[in-house]
C-alpha cells in the first residue's frame, strides 16, 4: 500500500509536536486555533503551523510581481522577490519545518520565468534541501507556469487531502474536509474614534474554512467576496489578534 505524506511524517517526525509547540508559544504575536480537531497556529509572518506535522502553509506568494510591473515600464520597488525568499527562510528555520504548502500562486505572471526571479529561488530551494515544497496550482500558477523541476515543489491541484484538511487556493467548501485556502488576500479595516481607519491583513476565519493573508510583499489586500460573518483575525503590531467582523473600509 502507499504510504501517504500525513503517514510518513507521522513515522519520520523525530521532534514531538509538544516541542514544536513549545517553540511556537515561546514566539510572540503567533494565535494557536483548533480547526477539524486539530491544534494549529495562525502566525504574525502570515502562515498557519501545523505542528503535529511540521508543515506550514503559506498562500499568495507572487513571486515576480513587481518584475512583471517593471517589464511594463511601471517604476515599482525592487528587491521583493528576495525579501519574501528571505521571510520563508526565516520562517521554515525557525519552525524547523519539514515540509512547505504553498496555497497558490508561487509566481506571479510568466514574466517571472526568468534569471532574475528564477535565480534567487533556486538560491532559496539549495539552502532548505531537505524541506519537502507542496504548490496547490492557482489561477496565476496557471498563467505563470509551473515553477521549474529544479526548485522540486510536488505541484497539485486543489482540493489536495492534508488529513482533516484539504489544501486548496480558491476558497470553497470540501465534504468531509477542513479547507485552507488563499487567493483574496483578506484585509479588516479597523476604525478610530476621529473617523480614522486603518486596513490590516487578516486570516478569515468561517464554517469550515480558513482563508489565508496574502505571503508576499506588493501584493495588496481586499475586503471584497470573503465569506459573509468572517471572523478575522488581524495581522499587526507583530501579532495576530481577534479583530472587527469584516465590512468594507
Amino acid at each position: 500500500m502507499k504510504t501517504t505524506l500525513i503517514e510518513k511524517a507521522s513515522t519520520e517526525n523525530k521532534l514531538t509536536a509538544a516541542h514544536l509547540e513549545d517553540r511556537v508559544t515561546e514566539k510572540k504575536g503567533a494565535l494557536a486555533v483548533t480547526l477539524a480537531d486539530e491544534r494549529v497556529w495562525l502566525l504574525p509572518e502570515r502562515a498557519v503551523w501545523w505542528p503535529a506535522m511540521r508543515t506550514v502553509f503559506v498562500a499568495d506568494v507572487h513571486l515576480g510581481k513587481a518584475a512583471s510591473f517593471r517589464a511594463l515600464g511601471q517604476p515599482v520597488p525592487s528587491g521583493t522577490t528576495r525579501d519574501n525568499l528571505d521571510r520563508l527562510s526565516d520562517l521554515v528555520d525557525g519552525l524547523q519545518a519539514a515540509r512547505l504548502v504553498v496555497l497558490g500562486d508561487f509566481l506571479h505572471a510568466a514574466a517571472a520565468q526568468q534569471a532574475q526571479v528564477l535565480d534567487p529561488a533556486q538560491a532559496w530551494r539549495d539552502r532548505h534541501p531537505a524541506l519537502a515544497c507542496l504548490l496547490i496550482r492557482g489561477n496565476h500558477d496557471s498563467h505563470a507556469g509551473d515553477p521549474p523541476p529544479s526548485l522540486r515543489f510536488e505541484i497539485v491541484d486543489e482540493p489536495h487531502p492534508m488529513g482533516p484538511f484539504a489544501a486548496c487556493h480558491h476558497p470553497q467548501r470540501v465534504d468531509g474536509a477542513y479547507v485552507l485556502a488563499g487567493h483574496l488576500h483578506p484585509a479588516t479595516t479597523l476604525h478610530g474614534r476621529a473617523h480614522e481607519r486603518h486596513r490590516l491583513p487578516c486570516f478569515a476565519e468561517s464554517e469550515g474554512l480558513m482563508i489565508l493573508p496574502a505571503f508576499g510583499a506588493f501584493t495588496g489586500t481586499t475586503q471584497s467576496g470573503l465569506p459573509q460573518g468572517s471572523r478575522c483575525h488581524a495581522v499587526g503590531g507583530g501579532a495576530v489578534w481577534p479583530a472587527p467582523d469584516a465590512r468594507s473600509a
